[in-house]
């Protein structure tokens, strides 16, 4: 059960804490909201209670979102479709997806293709998108600024184009950049604070 001071992700807007709970009469009977001041911006979210676990979840632990972006930001990017109006359509549903992994993996998709072929102005607000979704999380996880989340991220990903030819890496390659995807989350940091007026 979510509560108050919680750190969450909402499955569309990104990561927040729950600042507040209040009851409030929008559409009829009154009913419960928990109120989510989200990261990296002024905007607060209200989230219906009975509404919440469809909508929020806890922020991922330090050491599991290590792991994930280990494992997704390092392996081997998937093909995207070639026609632009299919791969918005793809990516939108994998953003709206809520999870954690595949937003990893939309950003690791799209650096890739950044780095093949240069993005269109559709493809690279997605991206933006996507590593906005993906620092938020990272950021409250590890207790540091939603910028230098983004650019740890950035970062992660653009490693693997390292090698001359990033579709057909040396042996042990994905085992060698996990390993330092993993230490770039690792890094210490000052502990960030979200202050609401």
């Amino acid at each position: 059960m979510l509560s108050v001071g919680e750190k969450v992700i909402h499955c569309i807007r990104g990561a927040g804490i729950i600042t507040e709970q209040k009851e409030l009469q929008i559409t009829g009977a009154p009913a419960s909201y928990f109120v989510i001041q989200l990261l990296d911006s002024r905007s607060t979210l209200m989230v219906p209670l009975d509404k919440a676990e469809q909508r929020l979840r806890p922020v991922s632990k330090r050491a599991a979102l290590r792991r994930l972006l280990a494992n997704h930001l390092a392996g081997k990017p998937n093909e995207l479709p070639q026609d632009h109006k299919k791969r918005a359509k793809h990516i939108e549903s994998e953003l709206k997806s809520g999870e954690t992994k595949k937003w990893a993996q939309v950003v690791r998709d799209l650096v890739c293709r950044e780095q093949e072929a240069s993005l269109s102005s559709a493809d690279r607000q997605l991206l933006d998108r996507a590593l906005y979704l993906l620092a938020g999380e990272l950021a409250l996880s590890q207790g540091i600024e939603h910028k230098e989340a983004k650019n740890r991220l950035l970062s992660a990903a653009r490693q693997e184009y390292e090698f001359q030819d990033p579709k057909t890496p040396p042996s042990g390659w994905q085992q060698t950049l996990g390993q330092r995807v993993k230490r770039s989350f690792t890094k210490s940091s000052t502990q960030t604070e979200i202050h609401t007026d």
